[in-house]
C-alpha cells in the first residue's frame, strides 16, 4: 500500500503514489513506447508479476499510465504513457543525471552534438531564462498570482535557503 505523508508538499503528493519500488523503472521503461506486460516482466529483472501488475493498476488510476487490451480471450494489455506520464520524463531524467554523479556506474545522460554531461536547470518560459536555484522558491498556487513579480514577498526562509548554491551562467539557449 502507498505511503500517505499527509503533507502538501508537491513533492510528498508525488511520492505517495510514485515512491513505491518499482513504479519509476516502469515510467522510465515506457518512455520508448508502449510495452505489453511480458516486456515489462523481461526489462524488468526481479519485478514479481504480482507487484506489476499493482504499481501498472496505481499508474492507470492515477492517469500516468493507460491500457489497451488488445485481445480479449486470454485478456492481453500493452500499456502506454499517458500525457502526464510524459511529463515525469524530466523528474526520470533529473533522477539518471543525479545518478550518474554521485553513485557512480557506467552511464551518464549526455548531449548528443558534443558528448558533454548534461546538468538540471530550473528554467522560467515566462521569463524565457534560466534560474539560480537560490532565485526559485515555493508558493502556493494563489500566491502566483498575486505577486509573483515581488520578490520580497518570498519567506525569509526561502530567500536564504539558496544562499551558498552556485547561480547558473548559462544562456537559455544551452538549456536545450
Amino acid at each position: 500500500m502507498p505511503k500517505r505523508y499527509g503533507q502538501a508538499c508537491p513533492v510528498a503528493k508525488s511520492l505517495e503514489f510514485l515512491g513505491e519500488r518499482w513504479t519509476l523503472l516502469i515510467v522510465r521503461d515506457l518512455f520508448t513506447g508502449p510495452k505489453k506486460f511480458q516486456d515489462l516482466l523481461v526489462s524488468l529483472k526481479g519485478v514479481a508479476p504480482g507487484v506489476l501488475s499493482h504499481r501498472l493498476k496505481v499508474l492507470e488510476d492515477h492517469e500516468i499510465v493507460r491500457r489497451h487490451l488488445y485481445t480479449d480471450r486470454p485478456p492481453r494489455a500493452e500499456y502506454a504513457l499517458t500525457e502526464r506520464g510524459a511529463g515525469l520524463r524530466p523528474a526520470v531524467r533529473a533522477l539518471a543525471i543525479w545518478g550518474a554523479q554521485y553513485l557512480g556506474g557506467d552511464r551518464i545522460v549526455v548531449h548528443d552534438r558534443c558528448g558533454g554531461a548534461i546538468e538540471m536547470a530550473y528554467y522560467c518560459p515566462t521569463c524565457n531564462e534560466l534560474v539560480a536555484a537560490a532565485a526559485a522558491s515555493s508558493r502556493t498556487t494563489g500566491a502566483h498570482a498575486q505577486g509573483a513579480a515581488d520578490p520580497d514577498r518570498r519567506t525569509k526562509r526561502s530567500r536564504t535557503a539558496g544562499a551558498g548554491r552556485q547561480r547558473l551562467s548559462h544562456s537559455p539557449a544551452s538549456a536545450s
